[in-house]
C-alpha cells in the first residue's frame, strides 16, 4: 500500500504560502537575534501541520473505500499523533489562543464523513482551515495571534474556490460571484486597514470573469500558483 498523500496540490500551495507568509511578517514586527534555537519552535510548527493536513487523505479514503480500513486508520494515526507531538511546543502557549477555531475543524471533518468533501462550502471550510497556518506560524515566531494575517490570507486564497467553480460551471452566477467577491474583498482589505496593492492579483479574476475563455484545469492551477506567488510577496513586503 502506498503512502496516502494529499494530491490537492492547491491545497499544499495555500499552506506553503501561508507559512511563508506567517514566518516573514512575524519576522518583520520581531526584532529578536534570528539565530538556531529561534527557528526551532516555527519549523517545528510547520512541519507538524503539514502532517496534520495530510492525515486528511487517509481519513477521506476510510470513509471512502470499504477495503483496506485498517491500513488508511493506521496511516492516519501516524500522521495525526507526529503533527501533534510536532505541534507540543507551539501549542504549550498557543493552545488557549487558537481552540476557538476548533469547531471549523470538527465542522470540516463532519462534513468529511459525509462524502461531501466537494461541496463549494465544505472547500471553502478547508481553506479557511489551511489559512490558519499563517497566523499559527506568525505566533510561533511573534508569540502573539494576527487575525488581520489571517483574514487577509484567507479572503485571497478563498477566492480561487470561486474561480475554479466559475471556469467549470461557467455561467452567469458564477461569474457575477466571482466580480462581488473581489470587490467585496477590496472593501475588506480597506477596513484591515491593508493597503489595496496586496490584491493586485484579483485583477486577473476579474478578467476572466469578463472573458471566459477555455483554459485547461492545469493551467488555471499554474496562474493560481503564480497570483498566490505575487500576493505572498506584495503581503510581505507591505506588511506593517
Amino acid at each position: 500500500m502506498k503512502i496516502p498523500v494529499v494530491k490537492e496540490h492547491g491545497s499544499w500551495v495555500v499552506f506553503i504560502f501561508s507559512s511563508v507568509a506567517g514566518i516573514a511578517a512575524g519576522l518583520k514586527v520581531n526584532s529578536r537575534h534570528m539565530d538556531i534555537d529561534f527557528f526551532f519552535v516555527p519549523i517545528l510548527t510547520i512541519v507538524g501541520l503539514a502532517f496534520l493536513i495530510n492525515s486528511k487523505a487517509p481519513l477521506a479514503s476510510v470513509f471512502r473505500t470499504k477495503t483496506e480500513k485498517k491500513a488508511y486508520l493506521t496511516w492516519f494515526a501516524f500522521f495525526s499523533v507526529s503533527g501533534t507531538l510536532l505541534l507540543i511546543p507551539f501549542l504549550y502557549n498557543g493552545l488557549k489562543t487558537f481552540i476557538v477555531f476548533l469547531p471549523l475543524v470538527l465542522g470540516y471533518l463532519i462534513l468529511l464523513s459525509l462524502e461531501m468533501e466537494h461541496n463549494i462550502f465544505v472547500e471553502l471550510l478547508g481553506f479557511a482551515i489551511l489559512a490558519l497556518s499563517a497566523p499559527i506560524v506568525y505566533f510561533a515566531v511573534t508569540g502573539a495571534m494576527s487575525y488581520r494575517l489571517y483574514f487577509v490570507v484567507f479572503i485571497f486564497f478563498a477566492a480561487g474556490v470561486f474561480k475554479v467553480r466559475m471556469r467549470i460551471k461557467k455561467d452567469l452566477k458564477y461569474r457575477l460571484l466571482m466580480g462581488f467577491y473581489s470587490i467585496a474583498s477590496l472593501f475588506v482589505f480597506f477596513l484591515l486597514n491593508m493597503p489595496l496593492v496586496v490584491l493586485a492579483p484579483f485583477s486577473e479574476n476579474i478578467v476572466s470573469a469578463i472573458r471566459m475563455s477555455d483554459l485547461k484545469l492545469r493551467t488555471i492551477g499554474n496562474i493560481e500558483l503564480i497570483k498566490g506567488l505575487i500576493f505572498t510577496a506584495l503581503l510581505i513586503f507591505f506588511w506593517r
